[in-house]
């Protein structure tokens, strides 16, 4: 009866150090849910070249791609598309 408690036991506390890791971790990240965060670039002058724009996308975030957008009143301004993870 003693071993057939002791192997119980123990099998009780490693399903529960198991347990509590996968708590932790979902709590502490969780799965990356894929969204697109944007950050613009501007440009006083109100000009975009696009292969600048490209590589200080790609130069400041991961996975970032470079466009240079209309602002209006023939503005253009380099806009970073990026994957990002939002709390």
């Amino acid at each position: 009866m003693k071993n057939y408690f002791r192997s119980w036991l123990i099998g009780l506390i490693i399903l529960t150090i198991l347990l509590l890791g996968v708590m932790a971790t979902a709590q502490k990240g969780g799965p990356i849910i894929p969204e697109t965060c944007v950050e613009n670039y501007p440009d006083k002058a109100g000009k975009c070249d696009f292969n600048q724009c490209k590589s200080r996308c790609a130069k400041n975030r991961k996975n970032g791609q470079g466009s240079c957008i209309d602002t209006g009143k023939g503005h253009m301004q380099c806009r970073c598309a990026y994957p990002c993870r939002r709390p």
